[in-house]
């Protein structure tokens, strides 16, 4: 009796699934491999994401630092502004920088113009006067706006005076106005030296007053900074709490500097 006899085989092809990523869709392919294949098989990478969303995700949320409010102050009195930037606060600290380039440059401009009078005026005094400008002190300069020659000089004005030092007859000592509009002149073309370095003078005080400020105000920055990183706030403070003007007028006789504080509630 003859049978008949199946034999099962395996398959030499077999196949997969393989499941691309997609934001819309998924499409599904079939593949087909060999049965050694199969085993190496890995599910498609999804695709990479751009470098800066990379870089993005693996760098710690920015979080304020506390910050030494000693030190702040220090900076921001030898340098102003300085206290500021190191509180994080860029955009005052360019303020009180700012401040401070405008004010030696203010002190350089009125200084070298009071130097260029003062020149303007010896001269012009030893043309009109005659005078001998070597060895004499401020002083002796300012008489000769008063007094025509040395002898009114030693008479009227040591009367007026008498503490006045009394100038020699000798030529070191002489002068002599050729016309009363000469010394005049000369009298103006002093006042204006005179003024000039004045303002000079007061452009330190600006600088030494913009010291003070910025190192109040890099104070209370620190101080922000540091409640900020105790209460775990990371909004951005109100700038608008505290505001500061700032008016100076050094170009007058008179010249002067204000400023206003004022607090918003």
């Amino acid at each position: 009796m003859s049978g008949l006899i199946l034999l099962a085989a395996p398959p030499i092809v077999l196949g997969k699934i393989v499941v691309e990523p997609s934001p819309l869709y998924q499409p599904i392919g079939f593949v087909y491999a060999d049965w050694d294949e199969f085993d190496e098989f890995e599910p498609a990478k999804p695709k990479e994401k751009p470098k800066k969303e990379q870089e993005a995700e693996k760098s710690p949320e920015s979080k304020p630092e506390k910050v030494s409010k000693m030190k702040a102050v220090a900076l921001s009195i030898l340098v102003p502004g300085a206290g500021q930037y190191y509180a994080g606060e860029k955009g005052r600290a360019e303020i009180f920088f700012g401040a401070e380039v405008l004010t030696w440059a203010g002190w350089l401009g009125f200084h070298t113009y009071g130097k260029w009078k003062e020149d303007d005026y010896i001269r012009y005094a030893q043309q009109h006067a005659g005078i001998d400008p070597s060895g004499k002190d401020d002083e002796f300069f300012k008489n000769l706006t008063f007094y025509d020659n040395r002898y009114d000089y030693n008479t009227a004005g040591r009367i007026i005076n008498p503490r006045a030092p009394y100038y020699p007859d000798n030529r070191s000592f002489y002068w002599q106005w050729d016309t009363d509009d000469s010394r005049a002149t000369y009298r103006t073309i002093r006042n204006a030296s005179k003024t000039a370095f004045r303002k000079a003078t007061f452009m330190v005080g600006v600088a030494v007053f913009n010291r003070i400020i910025s190192g109040i105000d890099a104070f209370r920055t620190a101080s922000r900074v540091t409640q900020k990183v105790k209460d775990d706030e990371f909004e951005e403070p109100d700038s608008e709490e505290f505001k500061f003007k700032f008016r100076g007028t050094p170009f007058g006789d008179n010249p002067n500097f204000k400023v206003t504080v004022s607090r918003k509630f």
